[in-house]
């Protein structure tokens, strides 16, 4: 399960030899991390896995755990029988599900099987998936239109629409080290990233959206189950998709970043499917904006959450939410993890990600979130 990734970036002329060497070392140094930290999370996933499956043989024995496994098999190619023609036209899928899960009941007591105790099985096994595949510490983002104060008060630069492209006399003092510097698109490079990680039984994809010249940064996150499900099945896709541009600090500290940016699309969908048993699963969606400095002193990415979705269910359901209103702008109040050095020309990457994840026990699972944004502008000072 390879992590993939791509950046381009067009050096502006302040960046010295050097520092372009630097930057692209970090490059390289972020994607060998990410394949490290993909690998683990793999490997500890699987062990779970195999921990979880191990529980189930114990609890219910080898041969009914074969037993159990060839039952639900039967009822799925039973169902999938009664839906043909000419006999299966018309019929109400939604009432034949229903006989089946009933019958399914009757099953699994006659094998002996407790589904209190396979329930019990399968919360540990997913309390065990949230802890190796965590979500990312984050700060709240804010929809500026609700808002509007405290986007004032962050810097004197907010007292005029900066969509208009026109300061007036709040240009920034140029002799403060600690003054705000404005960059709107067009943006002169890009960098892009994927780590996927999942079992056999999910297949876990990303389609970038892309524009640096726009400031348009995006992506859609893809994971499902096309084949047989089975228990415990996991996935997760985590997707940053960023524009860049160069930044030369007029004084030594950690960066501070303002992100306006002008929502595009925000949708999470899920489709989940029933296949009986002791069926369940839990998906969740999460978007972030994300703040990246390409430099050995800001080893970590900074996110502020933007829009969350979390479903669990063990039930045939299809749905779709909006969280964010389409066109409207939000903001980001961003820092580096670390401090750069003064007169060090460095990379600034702004964009956005969604760290996707789901665990399922005999459910199919379909789930997509898009999401896409304008970067309308971005402004960066040292921190006083």
């Amino acid at each position: 399960m390879p992590v993939l990734t791509n950046s381009r970036i067009v050096f502006p002329t302040e960046f010295s030899a050097a520092d372009r060497q630097l930057a692209d070392k970090m490059l390289d140094q972020r994607r060998t991390q990410a394949q490290e930290a993909a690998a683990a999370q793999n490997a500890k996933a699987a062990r779970a896995r195999e921990m979880a499956a191990k529980s189930l043989r114990d609890t219910l024995g080898a041969a009914n755990v074969h037993a159990l496994r060839e039952f639900l098999q039967a009822e799925r190619a039973a169902l999938v029988a009664s839906l043909q023609p000419p006999e299966g036209l018309g019929q109400q899928v939604r009432a034949l599900r229903q006989t089946r899960a009933r019958k399914t009941e009757t099953g699994l007591r006659r094998l002996g099987v407790d589904k209190a105790k396979l329930a019990a099985i399968a919360a540990k096994y997913h309390e065990a998936l949230g802890a190796l595949l965590p979500e990312s510490k984050a700060t709240p983002g804010f929809h500026l239109r609700g808002n509007l104060k405290k986007w004032q008060a962050l810097s004197k630069l907010h007292a005029v629409p900066l969509d208009w492209g026109v300061l007036g006399d709040i240009e920034p003092d140029p002799n403060d080290p600690h003054r705000w510097f404005l960059f709107q698109p067009a943006f002169f490079g890009f960098n892009f990233k994927f780590v996927p990680v999942h079992n056999d039984h999910f297949v876990v994809d990303r389609l970038h959206h892309l524009d640096p010249r726009a400031g348009l940064v995006g992506h859609e996150v893809t994971m499902d189950t096309p084949d047989d499900v089975d228990d415990f099945d996991y996935a997760s896709g985590q997707v940053d998709t960023q524009i860049a541009f160069g930044f030369v600090p007029p004084a030594t500290g950690v960066l501070e970043v303002l992100i306006d940016a002008q929502n595009v699309e925000c949708r999470h969908e899920l489709r989940t499917e029933d296949r009986w048993g002791w069926s369940g699963s839990k998906t969740s969606q999460i978007n972030y904006l994300s703040l990246d400095v390409l430099h050995p002193n800001t080893p970590n990415i900074s996110l502020a959450e933007m829009s969350r979705f979390v479903k669990d269910t063990a039930d045939d359901t299809y749905t779709v939410q909006n969280n964010l209103v389409l066109g409207d702008h939000y903001f980001a109040q961003l820092r580096s993890s670390g401090p750069v050095p003064a007169g060090q020309s460095v990379v600034v990457c702004i964009g956005t990600r969604n760290f996707d994840k789901s665990g399922a026990n005999d459910v199919e699972i379909h789930s997509k979130s898009i999401f896409r944004w304008f970067i309308r502008s971005v402004e960066v000072r040292v921190m006083p």
